[in-house]
């Protein structure tokens, strides 16, 4: 009996976690889709801004001769808005 609760509450919580990135996905304007798109990546879209990031293949990091995760503290990201005026040089 208690493997199958920490098998319900597993799926639970896999679906929850799910859930918001759905949510989030389907709120994006069609703009930023388009960006997303052209990224071939999803990102978070939230107060006006979206946010993507974009974790470095090309790096091979070395911490006491053991190999670090490239996605701890190695990437980056890109956020956009959009503007209100005409744009400046």
């Amino acid at each position: 009996m208690l493997f199958r609760r920490s098998i319900v509450f597993t799926v639970v919580v896999v679906a929850l976690s799910f859930a918001p990135s759905t949510i989030l996905f389907a709120q994006t304007p069609a703009d930023y889709q388009a960006v997303l798109t052209t990224l071939g990546r999803s990102g978070d879209f939230k107060d006006g801004v979206l946010k993507v990031n974009i974790p470095r293949s090309d790096l091979k990091v070395v911490i006491g001769q053991r190999a670090a995760p490239t996605p701890f503290g190695f990437g980056g990201w890109v956020a956009l808005t959009k503007g209100t005026g005409e744009p400046r040089c």
